[in-house]
């Protein structure tokens, strides 16, 4: 509509309990169903070996970088 700002959509998606396996597959579906507004995707270990998947936009880690320090744009740190 005239007099909006065009903003990007704010979703984030969060895909927990999956196996290192599936990971590429999880990743791969995600672009697939989201396309061009994924911005960051983070993969973090938890226990049994299982791993959760986040993707963000980019509304969404704009959002969540005012709010913590880190995120896509640190350094990875070795296990």
């Amino acid at each position: 509509m005239p007099g909006e700002a065009a903003c990007p959509a704010v979703v984030s998606e969060k895909v927990e309990g999956v196996p290192l396996y599936l990971i590429p597959r999880v990743i791969a579906d995600q672009i697939t169903k989201r396309g061009e507004t994924v911005f960051c995707i983070r993969v973090e270990r938890r226990f049994n070996h299982r791993y959760i998947v986040i993707v963000e936009s980019r509304g969404e880690h704009e959002e969540r970088g005012k709010q913590e320090v880190g995120g896509c744009n640190e350094e990875p740190r070795a296990l």
